[in-house]
């Protein structure tokens, strides 16, 4: 499921183009949706998030969001 739900979101397809390789969008869709709901699609990206920030010898803490995100930084 996490596989298809992954593919839907790298590839930007709709829902009911998932390839028959996965199971059915309706199940595939449920699954999400229930994660979504429970809050772990949100934890999911934030571990990955912090593992990737880490590999890279970053503070594994949250990026800027909002207004501070977009503000442009000066090197002088």
């Amino acid at each position: 499921m996490i596989d298809a739900v992954r593919y839907l979101v790298d590839n930007g397809i709709k829902w009911r183009a998932m390839p028959c390789d996965f199971p059915p969008w309706p199940r595939v869709y449920a699954f999400f949706a229930r994660w979504r709901d429970a809050g772990l699609v949100a934890e999911l990206h934030d571990r990955l998030r912090e593992a990737v920030r880490r590999a890279e010898g970053r503070r594994a803490g949250r990026a800027p969001r909002g207004a501070a995100a977009r503000t442009p930084r000066c090197s002088q």
